[in-house]
């Protein structure tokens, strides 16, 4: 690999792994992404998004997270509404929109399709392992957002 790949692509997509990794840890250990190290998240995104673009960047940046929020938090609405249950934690969706202040709206694709395929990978491989799976059976999904942010960092908003 050389330097300037290592530097122009892999480097940035590590950025956020200071919090991201202590995240998927709190959250497989007690169901939770901490507020304080998604805000931490979304904080350092715009500030990133500041340095790039200027206060414009910020402003998008916001913007984006707030887009990305209320289409979670609408999805997540909407399935409860469906299903009579919650399938996806308010901390997820305040994860998915603190990663849009990294990845913009049009990375997201790209950040829930890892998190989504490396999620179901998780459950075939448990299931390979002998452990039962059904409607009830609860998956901290902090981790595999994580990973998708950085896969989205990584492989840009086309992927």
């Amino acid at each position: 690999m050389s330097a300037a790949l290592l530097a122009g692509t892999v480097l940035p997509a590590l950025l956020p792994l200071p919090l991201t990794l202590p995240a998927s840890v709190i959250d497989l250990r007690h169901r939770i992404i901490p507020d304080a190290l998604t805000l931490a998240l979304l904080g350092l995104g715009l500030g990133l998004a500041g340095w790039r673009d200027g206060i414009a960047g910020i402003g998008i940046g916001l913007l984006e997270a707030g887009l990305a929020y209320g289409l979670f938090r609408g999805l997540r609405a909407l399935h409860a509404r469906a299903s009579g249950r919650i399938g996806l934690g308010l901390g997820d969706v305040k994860f998915i929109a603190a990663a849009a202040a990294w990845t913009g709206l049009s990375g997201l694709p790209v950040l829930i399709l890892a998190a989504s395929l490396s999620a179901l990978a998780a459950i075939g491989l448990m299931a390979l392992a002998g452990r039962r799976f059904g409607r009830e059976t609860a998956l901290p999904f902090g981790p595999f957002l994580a990973l998708g942010l950085h896969a989205a960092l990584l492989l840009g908003p086309a992927g």
